[in-house]
C-alpha cells in the first residue's frame, strides 16, 4: 500500500482522472442541445431540469477535473468526480437493467451515435459502466494520496 502513497502514481492518476473530465466535459460544453437530447434519453431527470442538467453539469466536470489536475482542491474535486461517476454507473446500470439502450453522451454526439443498433449500445453502456468503475478507483486513489500526503506532511514549527 506504500506505492499508493508515491507522490508520483497520485501526480500520474490525478492528470489522467482531471484530463480525462476536461476532455469529457468540452464537447457538452459547446453543444449542449445535443447534450441535452442524451440526458432526455436516459429517462432519469425531471423533464424540467434536463437543459439545467445539460448545461451546468458539463461546467462542474470541467471545474472538477481542473481542480484534480491542477492540484487546487485536489480532495474536493476527486470526491465530486467519485460522486458523479456512482451517479453515472448508477444510471446506466439502471438502464441496461431495464433493457433500455441508449448512449452516454460522454465523448460521442448524440448526433453520431443515433443511429447505432441496440446491440452496440448495450455493448457500449457495459464498456462505459467498465471504465467510469476504473475512473472511480483513480478518484479514490487520488483521494487516499491527498489525504495521505496531508497526513504525513511535517506539522508547522511551534513559535517558542
Amino acid at each position: 500500500m506504500r506505492f499508493l502513497r508515491n507522490r508520483w502514481v497520485a501526480l500520474i492518476a490525478a492528470l489522467v482522472l482531471g484530463g480525462f473530465f476536461i476532455y469529457a466535459a468540452w464537447h457538452k460544453i459547446q453543444d449542449p442541445p445535443d447534450f441535452a437530447k442524451a440526458v432526455f434519453n436516459f429517462k432519469l431527470v425531471p423533464w424540467q431540469a434536463i437543459n439545467a442538467t445539460a448545461i451546468y453539469l458539463p461546467w462542474f466536470e470541467l471545474l472538477a477535473g481542473l481542480a484534480v489536475l491542477t492540484g487546487l482542491g485536489r480532495r474536493g474535486g476527486a470526491f465530486a468526480l467519485a460522486a458523479l461517476l456512482c451517479v453515472f454507473i448508477a444510471a446506466i446500470g439502471f438502464n441496461l437493467y431495464r433493457g433500455h439502450p441508449t448512449v452516454c453522451g460522454c465523448f460521442e454526439t448524440y448526433e453520431s451515435a443515433k443511429n447505432l443498433t441496440p446491440e452496440i449500445k448495450f455493448w457500449r453502456m457495459q464498456r462505459e459502466i467498465l471504465l467510469d468503475t476504473g475512473l472511480l478507483l483513480l478518484s479514490a486513489l487520488v483521494i487516499y494520496a491527498s489525504c495521505a500526503c496531508s497526513r504525513d506532511a511535517e506539522p508547522a514549527p511551534r513559535p517558542s
